[in-house]
């Protein structure tokens, strides 16, 4: 999954053109590439940092609501979604098995 984050943290910025032509292609506004670029990048840091139970937990959530995303808009594209399908099944596993492996973090951000 961090392959997968990484790729398109990269190629939004690498080929920003494309992308927002993909997007535009899906029906989605061509103005959130840069902002999901970084947003991705913030959901990778939580993730791979472990630190706060509830800031990863929301990342795994937008990470997934991403993947629903980009699979309702290649299905309404007529396109074929398997790796947005490969992406709604990679994030769950990636989330149980992360739990399992390394624990579930303790600490709670934003609350005292």
């Amino acid at each position: 999954m961090v392959a997968l984050m990484l790729m398109a943290i990269i190629s939004y910025h690498v080929d920003h053109d494309r992308m927002a032509g993909y997007f535009e292609y899906f029906g989605y506004p061509t103005y959130i590439v840069y902002p999901l670029a970084y947003l991705k990048l913030l959901a990778l840091i939580a993730i791979l940092t472990n630190y706060f139970r509830n800031l990863k937990d929301i990342a795994y959530g937008a990470y997934f609501m991403n993947m629903v995303a980009a699979t309702v808009g290649h299905v309404m594209a007529g396109d074929q979604p398997i790796h947005a399908y490969v992406g709604l099944v990679v994030v769950p596993v990636s989330y149980i098995l992360s739990n399992r492996v390394r624990g579930e973090p303790k600490r709670d951000a934003f609350i005292l």
